[in-house]
């Protein structure tokens, strides 16, 4: 029994130091997260803080541009219906035919009516000042 009792604790024993070679193990992965990987991640958010402002100001030029081709768009839509989208086989064989004055007057008076106004457009310089520059 003796024999027995003295192998169960040497047994114990060695589990023991095992378990104590991974508390030591543990300590210095802990210490070592908390000296140097915990500097490191705060130093890459802090970055990271910078790339969502520029994704931000990238998303808000993003929908700038949207919202100007929208306007420019109904612009065309507007134009289109002003002063009709023909056709350039049609517009031709509309100007070979000789069409009545009372006809003339009303498409002219329409076209005196509608002024050409010119949008005003955004600069990318205005955003991307770097574009200003020389390449390299």
């Amino acid at each position: 029994q003796i024999e027995s009792l003295d192998k169960s604790l040497e047994d114990l024993l060695t589990r023991v130091d095992e378990f104590v070679g991974m508390l030591d193990m543990i300590r210095s992965d802990s210490s070592q997260v908390v000296n140097e990987s915990i500097p490191q991640i705060y130093t890459k958010a802090t970055e990271m803080r910078q790339i969502y402002r520029k994704i931000d100001k990238l998303e808000a030029f993003v929908k700038m541009i949207g919202n100007s081709v929208a306007g420019l768009e109904e612009r065309v839509v507007k134009a289109e219906t002003d002063l009709g989208a023909f056709p350039s086989t049609f517009k031709k064989i509309l100007h070979t035919i000789s069409i009545p004055s009372f006809l003339n007057k009303s498409s002219s008076s329409r076209q005196q009516q509608t002024l050409y106004e010119p949008p005003v457009l955004f600069k990318t310089e205005d955003y991307f000042p770097c574009l200003n520059e020389a390449p390299y």
